[in-house]
């Protein structure tokens, strides 16, 4: 899993460079089982799996989830999923 966040007005230090978007996070899976992954500090974030494998034709990845409570993503066996925060939400 690896995650980046793009700046926003009041902190410090990130310069904004993106504006669609505010946090990204890629999971890659390479087992061939499903695999969750909580993270705590990514509690109640308002991820979505990015608009492009929502519209795939990879039925596959449309079962890539993030659950706000938890903090967890859980991606489907053999699977890279890339969820994304709107700025706007």
């Amino acid at each position: 899993m690896m995650s980046i966040e793009d700046g926003h007005e009041g902190v410090p230090g990130l310069s904004q460079l993106d504006p669609i978007y505010s946090y990204i996070a890629v999971i890659v899976n390479v087992c061939p089982t499903e695999v969750s992954f909580a993270s705590p500090a990514l509690r109640a974030r308002k991820f979505q799996l990015h608009p492009i494998q929502m519209v795939s034709s990879d039925n596959i990845v449309k079962n890539s989830t993030y659950d706000a409570s938890s903090g967890c993503f859980t991606v489907p066996a053999r699977t890279t999923s890339v969820f994304v925060e709107p700025r706007n939400i």
